[in-house]
């Protein structure tokens, strides 16, 4: 499912992963770690978003970067919504509906996620709240096998968070899920932890993990 080996990668003179190394074959996966670790970087080379400076990563066999096949089984939502601005709700998905022939899901999703009234809102003219309730409607609309979700909750109020929670429980496939609450973290059953770009312990104990994640370095 997902295969990542001497991955490193560098903003300019800033290492920000350095040399990681795992495997995630299914299951829910939270990826831990303060501010700065690497995590919505990981994530976003996972989703193939960015490339390696170093190392490769394989989804699905494929590197993600590269590969439209690989990436139409992926679906994220990120803390800073991908989605643009100038055009209204119904536009922005509609846009990746269409990619993946998935316009009739638009109606089910925005009913189950409770902005049907802002349809044709202006993207930047919605709340936090609702902003995040539309990317996660547009990371799950081409059913995904992995999903991607990447400190998603935080400043969200709890009704929100409910929300977000509820699905990445209640998901069928793979779940890649960064957060730096450990609370959230526990709907998960493998635990990858990192700090300052590299990986200090990846299982199955959330309470190893949590060591891992506290240990002074």
């Amino acid at each position: 499912m997902i295969e990542v080996r001497g991955l490193s990668k560098r903003f300019g003179r800033k290492t920000v992963l350095k040399g990681i190394n795992f495997e995630v074959n299914s299951g829910k996966v939270a990826v831990l770690g303060y501010n700065g670790a690497g995590k919505s970087t990981l994530a976003k080379i996972i989703a193939g978003i960015l490339k390696p400076t170093q190392g490769e990563v394989r989804v699905f066999g494929k590197d993600p970067s590269t590969s439209p096949d690989a990436r139409k089984r992926i679906g994220i939502a990120t803390h800073n919504p991908m989605l643009y601005g100038e055009l209204t709700v119904g536009q922005n998905l509609k846009f990746y509906a269409k990619i993946y022939g998935k316009e009739r899901k638009i109606e089910e999703l925005a009913d189950r996620f409770g902005f049907s009234d802002y349809l044709d809102a202006k993207v930047n003219e919605l709340s936090r709240g609702y902003l995040q309730r539309v990317s996660l409607a547009k990371a799950i609309i081409n059913d995904p096998d992995l999903l991607i979700l990447d400190e998603i909750t935080s400043g969200l109020d709890l009704a929100v968070r409910r929300k977000v929670l509820d699905v990445a429980e209640s998901f069928n496939g793979t779940l890649l899920f960064t957060t730096h609450n450990l609370e959230e973290a526990k709907i998960c059953d493998t635990f990858i932890v990192l700090r300052n770009g590299k990986l200090l312990y990846n299982g199955n104990s959330f309470e190893e993990a949590v060591e891992a994640l506290n240990e002074v370095s």
